[in-house]
Order: C-alpha cells, then sequence, then structure tokens
C-alpha cells in the first residue's frame, strides 16, 4: 500500500506546486530530505537506492519543456555559488557552466535522463509534465486515484501555491510555460546541445525556427 510519496525534478518543473496538488487530494506523507535527498539532485544510483524501503512511496518525476525551462532558469537559476549568473544575458546563460556540468542544457539532458532511469526502476511512479498539469490538473488527479487504487472522487484544484522562495504564486503557474521567443541563434545553440531522445520519451519536440 502506498503511504508516501517523493518528487524529483528540476527547479522550475512544478515540484511545490505538483507536491501541494497531491498532499491536498491524497492522504500521503510528503517525503524530504531524508529519504533519498534534495529533489532537485541527480536521481540516487542503484547502491542508494538500495539503502531505502521504497514498496509504500509513489515517485513523482517532474519535467518541462527544455525551452521555457531555459528562460525560467534565466530569470532565477536559484543558484548561490555565482550570483552574478543572473546579469548574464541569455545567450551567455545558456552556455555557462553551472554546478557540476558544463551548461544548463547539459544539465537537463543528465538529470532528466536520471529521473527516467529511476522511474523504470521504483516499483510505483507517475511522470508529470508540467505543462499537461497546467492545462488538465483532472487527468493528474485521476492518475494518481489509478496508480495508488483510489476513488476519490472530488479533485482540489491549485489556483495558487508557494514557491521555492516562499512567495504565493496565483492562478498562473508560470506565464511562460508556453513560450516560443529564443530567437534564431539561441534556438541553435540549444538544439545542437539537447539529447533529442530524452526529449521524444518526454513527449516533446524540437522547436524550430519559424
Amino acid at each position: 500500500m502506498i503511504t508516501a510519496f517523493k518528487i524529483f525534478g528540476e527547479r522550475h518543473t512544478g515540484t511545490n506546486v505538483i507536491q501541494q496538488f497531491v498532499s491536498l487530494n491524497f492522504n500521503l506523507e510528503a517525503k524530504y530530505y531524508e529519504y533519498l535527498g534534495w529533489k532537485h539532485r541527480l536521481a540516487p544510483d542503484d547502491l542508494e537506492l538500495r539503502k531505502y524501503n521504497t514498496e509504500n512511496t509513489l515517485f513523482i518525476f517532474t519535467f518541462r519543456s527544455p525551452y521555457s525551462w531555459l528562460k525560467a532558469m534565466h530569470r532565477e537559476p536559484y543558484y548561490s555559488h555565482f550570483p552574478g549568473m543572473t546579469q548574464l544575458s541569455f545567450d551567455e546563460f545558456i552556455t555557462f557552466q553551472i554546478e557540476d556540468y558544463e551548461n544548463s542544457i547539459s544539465m537537463w539532458n543528465k538529470k532528466n535522463k536520471s529521473y527516467l532511469e529511476l522511474s523504470r526502476k521504483v516499483p510505483k511512479a507517475l511522470i508529470i509534465n508540467l505543462e499537461e498539469f497546467r492545462l488538465n490538473q483532472s487527468k493528474i488527479f485521476q492518475s494518481l486515484n489509478s496508480i495508488l487504487e483510489t476513488d476519490i472522487q472530488e479533485m482540489k484544484s491549485i489556483t495558487s501555491y508557494i514557491n521555492g522562495r516562499g512567495i504565493i504564486k496565483e492562478r498562473d503557474i508560470d506565464e511562460n510555460i508556453f513560450m516560443d521567443n529564443l530567437g534564431p541563434r539561441n534556438l541553435d545553440t540549444i538544439n545542437s546541445l539537447l539529447d533529442f531522445n530524452i526529449m521524444a520519451e518526454l513527449g516533446y519536440s524540437k522547436m524550430e525556427q519559424i
């Protein structure tokens, strides 16, 4: 029986709002740092995973199109090691080193690949694209009902939530979630570095120049 859930996902992929959505609608314990660490980390490997009981935990993985995600990361990278990152232009930012990664696109590729691999190892997993959650919370609700083998009829939707900075966000989860204004040079750079196998597995399409 599933009694808890653990979310993994990069920054700006809806981890906070989806955690609040699950907690609002289902009687599950939310797992934090003490259970497999930081939610934005690279997914744990097999050796680390074996140290934890995963049978009663639903693993939720959140994803977002790399194009709008990069724009969100540029606005707020949540990266205290180099405060000057917020002063970089977007074309500088997308090729700038971050954490242990060559650049943010490499980080998107490697972390999301690790989440997909982990989703295939744990007993119960749910993959959520932020775009789909924003458009259709009821579909996510029904997926949760099915996985948890519950039959809750009334969904409590999320109209506002508290983000990672403790700031209340209103109805528009991210006004730029479907943005497409990147410019041809930036788009070429991003596409040259993206892993399109991961894109395809997540249901995202390559953005072409208009």
